[in-house]
């Protein structure tokens, strides 16, 4: 049987990352992303943009493995803490609905910059402004937390996981060390597809 690719995948980065399946299925499924534009209307950039870092955002948590204090219970859900991108949160928001993470309910919790994020797995701040960047991990809780930052050298600032563009695309670098710090460790499969790695490969 053919391979089908959806409409919203193709092009750009997620088109090349469909082709270098099966990785593309475990990263960026695409039933997570809702459908295309009909013919003839113009897409959003900064909407497709919040949907696929949201499915993004899903598919990091997956490969993503939590010292056991993380959570309250095994019935907990898994917090996403959200930092000036209200966009992505309500992308998440959308996910949540449907879609559980590791077998966990999902919550979303829009903060602003500084607000404490305490109880939160995953952390993600779409500010790039150096100081509003570093309230929001200043606030972040010391282990237990995916912290995912948004624009080339925020990831030096202390996020395990960064947005990157390159050539238009939407990629990520990884820092192994920041996630070692947080008592994480990032899945083999997910660093297979990220664009840089700092810290060595596992």
């Amino acid at each position: 049987m053919a391979t089908i690719v959806p409409a919203a995948m193709r092009g750009g980065f997620a088109a090349g990352l469909w082709r270098r399946a099966p990785l593309l299925l475990l990263l960026l499924s695409m039933p997570l992303l809702r459908p295309a534009p009909a013919v003839g209307q113009e897409a959003d950039p900064a909407r497709v943009a919040a949907q696929v870092k949201a499915a993004y955002i899903y598919r990091f948590a997956e490969h993503i493995e939590w010292p056991p204090a993380a959570f309250a219970d095994p019935a907990a859900p898994l917090v996403v803490a959200v930092v000036d991108a209200e966009q992505v949160a309500a992308e998440l928001n959308q996910l949540r609905l449907t879609r559980q993470i590791k077998g966990r309910a999902v919550t979303v919790r829009t903060l602003r910059a500084g607000d404490p994020a305490g109880g939160a797995q995953v952390l993600y701040v779409g500010a790039q402004d150096g100081a509003r960047l570093k309230r929001a991990l200043d606030a972040a809780p010391a282990q237990g937390v995916l912290v995912i930052t948004d624009g080339d050298g925020t990831l030096a600032a202390g996020g395990a996981i960064s947005f990157v563009a390159v050539d238009n695309r939407i990629r990520f670098d990884v820092s192994l060390t920041h996630a070692e710090r947080y008592g994480l460790k990032i899945g083999a499969r997910l660093l297979a597809v990220a664009h840089k790695i700092e810290g060595g490969r596992p």
